[in-house]
């Protein structure tokens, strides 16, 4: 189930199938939720849009960082999707969930950690002026790196960058940015760390399955009784047996 505003839905998808999203909260124009983040595993950030009157824009922020953003011009419903960081116009890296590294050096100490956890998908109005074609223009983004042990968040993942591959030409437009018209949220930790806080529900536990044992059988090949005095025999050892 995607984040919902007005005409906007947006969600976090992994290996092409759409991560669940906990604890859903909404307040003015941002709309909140968890997710679970699994290390080293790629991910890709969808926007699906109604019929728009006016352009707009999608800024995306991992960890804090402007790492995105899609031109979004005026006309009919629209799916968009940011799956990482253009290196050229024909390449870039894409996100990727990835262990969080705590170092003691004092040169983090004090490195702002603000949105560390966090994807932000930010919808404004804007307006487009030049297009351009210089490759020279695409930069090498990086995701945040180490934090320092002392200031650290609880988030045991951030997001990073896998090895760069080849994408369809991409142009790049300059927009000015107007009017929010909502944020999108996703906070992702390890599924562990979510169930443990009672945001997700815990794991369920497979049912152990009956063990397949075989029936008794009784054996009806014995010696029978030669007589009937030998069956009361019998009959009244049974009884002594359990009625002493």
């Amino acid at each position: 189930m995607p984040l919902t505003f007005q005409d906007f839905s947006a969600w976090i998808e992994v290996d092409g199938s759409e991560l669940p999203i906990f604890d859903i909260k909404q307040t003015g124009n941002e709309v909140t939720c968890w997710i679970p983040s699994e290390s080293e595993k790629n991910f890709s950030v969808k926007l699906s849009t109604g019929k728009r009157a006016i352009s707009m824009v999608g800024d995306i922020f991992m960890d804090g960082k402007h790492l995105d953003g899609r031109a979004m011009h005026a006309g009919e419903p629209q799916t968009f999707t940011s799956s990482g960081v253009l290196t050229t116009a024909t390449s870039e890296r894409p996100f990727v969930f990835s262990k969080l590294e705590l170092t003691d050096d004092d040169e983090y100490l004090n490195m702002a950690t603000a949105g560390l956890g966090d994807v932000k998908l930010v919808i404004s109005h804007a307006t487009f002026g030049v297009t351009t074609h210089d490759h020279n223009r695409y930069k090498n983004c990086d995701t945040i790196g180490k934090i320092h042990e002392k200031s650290k968040k609880a988030t045991g993942h951030r997001v990073g960058l896998g090895a760069s591959k080849p994408v369809v030409y991409t142009k790049l437009i300059s927009a000015q940015r107007h009017a929010v018209v909502v944020n999108f949220v996703f906070r992702y930790r390890p599924i562990d760390m979510l169930r443990a806080n009672g945001i997700a529900p815990p794991e369920e536990r497979k049912k152990r399955t009956a063990s397949s044992s075989e029936p008794e059988v009784l054996d009806l090949t014995g010696d029978q009784p030669d007589s009937d005095d030998e069956e009361e025999r019998r009959i009244n050892a049974l009884r002594a047996r359990f009625f002493l």
